[in-house]
């Protein structure tokens, strides 16, 4: 075998980003993500700075998530019966519209932040769908795992990019220099996908109605409960996200109450090491996989969350001097496990759907997830605000080890069998 051949399989991220077209989805990616992250940390700090309410902050998720809601039984037909290189391009304009709103928000106001927060991810009901299912056929199904891994550490390093580069533009820039430049990123996003091959829908969209998506959205709904290994990867994609909200809205909190850190500091100190173990966790899962089971890798993922959680729900406890250091080595812990969990259950969905239905089963995950976060949203929210954030962070990390439990002692009969619902 050549010296390239074998670079090639020691480093597959190498591979992937010498294809061109793939490269072009992967930067638009990147900028979306980092601008997404930039206007969330700027949003979170703005209403937690005039609220002082967890509850006040979780309603930012609530908005982000309402048009899944709203739109999401009828998005996956729609990405599958249009360009999706097309719906790349006009959404990522939109959403650069819609940042730039934030220019006109007085700074004494927090709460029209919550509709511009619902705008965007509204024209992201068509991005993320179109994204997700443009992946596999830009690259081969042997690609897949490292396509995933590369897209989560896009995702990771931009939360980590955008968190920490929203408390420094903050500063250096002003609130009105920071948003004209994350609506230039999605403006920039979009003139990438530009250069992606046409592509055609799967399907023709004339004569179609309402009822007719409806009636998608129920098939597709069925598909997915009929085969577990995608109905279950995609649960546990939608709790691994349910994780993310809830520690995310209760981040301002976390910092200032147990880590005694300015609110513009938070994201350097929190979110810079769970995308540093993001990183890590994600470049070494192609080699992992290979000598592993996905589900001895989500267990692992289980396990190290949880411990991470409970660990970070006592900091409290210790002296003020030491908890800073050890906060970063918990959240490298934990951006470690939301790698080890997300990467396999994505790359599961993806192997065992068909081209022809992507779309809409990506769009079923976005439904799922504000199906499925609203109401422990709340109730995390009200748990900090009433117990602390440290007794809700405890009970999650209890929760995750609970989950690992349950699938050491039942997890190939789920496999085998599905959940029952």
């Amino acid at each position: 075998m050549s010296k390239i051949a074998i670079g090639t399989m020691q480093n597959p991220y190498r591979k992937l980003l010498s294809n061109k077209n793939f490269l072009k989805l992967w930067i638009s990616q990147l900028l979306s993500q980092m601008t997404i992250n930039i206007m969330n940390f700027y949003v979170l700090v703005r209403i937690y700075s005039v609220t002082h309410s967890n509850i006040a902050v979780s309603m930012v998720w609530i908005a982000s998530a309402l048009p899944a809601l709203v739109f999401g039984p009828f998005s996956g037909a729609i990405v599958d019966s249009i360009s999706k290189k097309k719906l790349l391009v006009i959404t990522n304009l939109l959403q650069a519209v819609s940042v730039a709103l934030a220019l006109f928000v007085s700074p004494r106001y927090a709460y029209p932040l919550y509709v511009i927060t619902f705008l965007y991810w509204m024209f992201d009901q068509l991005y993320l769908p179109s994204q997700q299912a443009s992946i596999p056929a830009l690259v081969s199904k042997a690609d897949l795992p490292a396509a995933n891994g590369l897209f989560l550490i896009t995702q990771q390093a931009s939360v980590m990019l955008g968190f920490g580069l929203g408390g420094l533009l903050l500063n250096l820039l002003g609130a009105k220099l920071t948003i004209i430049s994350s609506s230039l990123f999605l403006v920039i996003a979009a003139i990438s996908v530009t250069f992606l091959p046409n592509d055609k829908p799967a399907r023709v969209i004339n004569e179609q109605n309402l009822l007719r998506y409806w009636k998608d959205f129920l098939v597709a709904y069925r598909y997915i409960k009929a085969h577990h290994l995608i109905f279950i990867p995609l649960v546990l994609i939608v709790m691994s996200q349910i994780y993310n909200a809830i520690v995310s809205t209760t981040l301002p909190a976390y910092a200032n109450d147990i880590l005694r850190l300015s609110l513009n500091k938070a994201g350097l100190a929190l979110i810079l090491p769970g995308g540093i173990g993001a990183l890590i966790a994600t470049y070494n899962l192609p080699r992992i996989l290979k000598d592993r089971r996905k589900k001895d890798v989500l267990e692992i993922g289980f396990v190290l969350g949880g411990v991470a959680l409970l660990g970070m729900s006592i900091l409290g406890l210790l002296p003020t001097d030491w908890r800073l250091p050890i906060s970063i080595l918990l959240s490298t812990a934990l951006g470690s496990a939301v790698g080890l969990i997300v990467v396999p259950a994505q790359t599961l969905v993806q192997q065992n759907t068909p081209v022809w239905f992507r779309g809409r089963v990506y769009a079923q995950m976005g439904l799922l997830l504000i199906v499925a976060t609203t109401l422990p949203l709340f109730i995390s929210a009200t748990i900090a605000d009433v117990l602390g954030t440290g007794t809700l962070l405890g009970i999650m990390g209890l929760l995750l080890i609970g989950v690992y439990y349950y699938s050491r002692k039942k997890g190939e009969y789920v496999l085998a069998n599905g959940l029952g619902v």
